[in-house]
């Protein structure tokens, strides 16, 4: 619980932020909660062999990751969130937790079953209180950034957020649709967003070049332009580059219903 608290603490700002599938945006969510969940279901002591289980199951995991990543030379494992940690001192913390788990290991022949009433009963009290935590975490992630997908990307350790899909509405084929997309810079510095896709159907530079500073938003005005031979639904990639070293490109989904 205490990692957790220093993860959204520091939105789970980590140096890897861009090494694969380990950091994407719903996978540290879903790390969180968990940590937050485990947590009260320990303390709790509702079904222990299998809290048990999910406790070994989740330090042996987090071993392997702070290894491999420690393998690899990371320098800072992002297990804490604000603090520093190498990956070599999480492993470390990982194998003493998982060394005292299995020396506390439950020991059916000298622990009574609890009451089958009063199991059910913990049980829905843990119930309970895992959609109380996720509902206030939703909650609170929509107040603080506007959407959760917002909060995801923060989370995610994002310098500039814009929205993954932008919905341009219906047009025929050869109209040009432009739409103003926000840009929301998270860091304490200016970014400067310098050049985009620019072609025949997309167009980001319109607007270019142009300083967010920090804390602030500001729109990037995009034209979409439907080739005449499409009909249907109509999906296009598009790029910002920005002069941020941790976020040089933002990568923008525009699209619209071509009649």
């Amino acid at each position: 619980m205490a990692a957790a608290g220093l993860k959204l603490a520091g939105q789970a700002v980590s140096p890897f932020a861009q090494q694969g599938i380990l950091t994407a945006p719903h996978l540290q969510a879903l790390a969180v909660v968990w940590e937050i969940l485990l947590g009260v279901w320990l303390i709790s002591g509702v079904y222990r062999p299998a809290a048990w289980l999910a406790a070994v199951g989740t330090f042996s995991l987090f071993a392997l990751i702070s290894g491999y990543l420690g393998w690899m030379g990371q320098a800072n494992c992002g297990c804490f969130g604000v603090i520093r940690a190498s990956p070599w001192a999480a492993f470390t913390i990982d194998v003493i937790a998982l060394t005292l788990l299995l020396l506390a290991r439950v020991n059916r022949s000298t622990v009574s079953p609890a009451p089958q009433e009063a199991r059910g009963v913990g049980f829905a009290g843990l119930l309970v209180g895992a959609v109380l935590i996720l509902t206030l975490l939703a909650v609170g992630a929509w107040l603080r950034y506007g959407s959760l997908e917002a909060a995801l990307a923060r989370l995610h350790g994002q310098s500039l957020y814009a929205p993954t899909y932008v919905d341009f509405g219906s047009a025929s084929a050869g109209q040009e649709l432009v739409q103003d997309i926000i840009l929301t810079n998270w860091t304490d510095a200016p970014i400067r967003v310098i050049g985009g896709t620019s072609d025949c159907s997309c167009v980001t530079t319109s607007s270019l070049p142009l300083t967010i500073p920090p804390g602030e938003r500001r729109a990037v005005r995009v034209v979409l332009r439907p080739p005449g031979a499409v009909r249907g639904w109509l999906t296009r990639r598009a790029e910002l580059w920005t002069d941020c070293e941790r976020q040089p490109v933002v990568r923008l989904v525009v699209g619209c219903r071509v009649e």
